[in-house]
């Protein structure tokens, strides 16, 4: 496994919409070496998520996990390890909550932003399968963020208080 180059605020690749990817070329295999390496490089830097743009990749692709260490820190539950391909979400109904956010691709800053408390997820599981997966509070907050990125997005653009935006760590 390797550890992947993590594209910052700045470079176009996170600015792009990604490509959708082909299901024959996930189901084929091709992309589990990737997703191993995604998955090591999103524990290297101790996130919960990383997508295909975030490290140079413009492919509607993302990992997930929230480790037993970061869930204990952050008071929430434990996500065991996943990818989905080609993702959407819907809301399921109005209701937002406005928290914390930060992102690989805007290291040591961080502020609040509003997403949906729940959304289903539509996308494809790690063979191919078509997958569906309703999720709430933080959880929603990943897949929000990360599907984002996959449109072009960053989490200062969902700010609507650039008063909130500030460090996360001394420097």
């Amino acid at each position: 496994m390797s550890i992947l180059k993590v594209a910052r605020l700045g470079h176009p690749v996170l600015r792009m919409k990604a490509s959708y990817v082909e299901v024959a070329d996930i189901k084929a295999g091709k992309f589990r070496a990737l997703i191993d390496d995604m998955i090591e490089t999103m524990h290297e830097y101790e996130g919960v998520g990383l997508a295909g743009p975030q490290i140079h990749l413009p492919l509607r692709i993302f990992v997930f996990e929230v480790q037993e260490k970061v869930a204990k820190r952050r008071g929430i539950a434990k996500l065991n390890a996943g990818v989905f391909f080609n993702a959407v979400y819907e809301p399921i109904g109005p209701e937002t909550i406005t928290d914390w956010e930060g992102c690989l691709s805007v290291p040591f800053l961080g502020g609040e932003v509003p997403r949906y408390k729940r959304v289903r997820l539509h996308g494809l599981d790690h063979e191919g399968n078509e997958a569906e997966l309703e999720v709430t509070d933080f959880t929603a907050r990943i897949f929000q963020h990360e599907v984002d990125h996959t449109n072009g997005h960053v989490y200062v653009d969902r700010m609507p208080d650039l008063t909130t935006l500030g460090y996360t760590v001394v420097l």
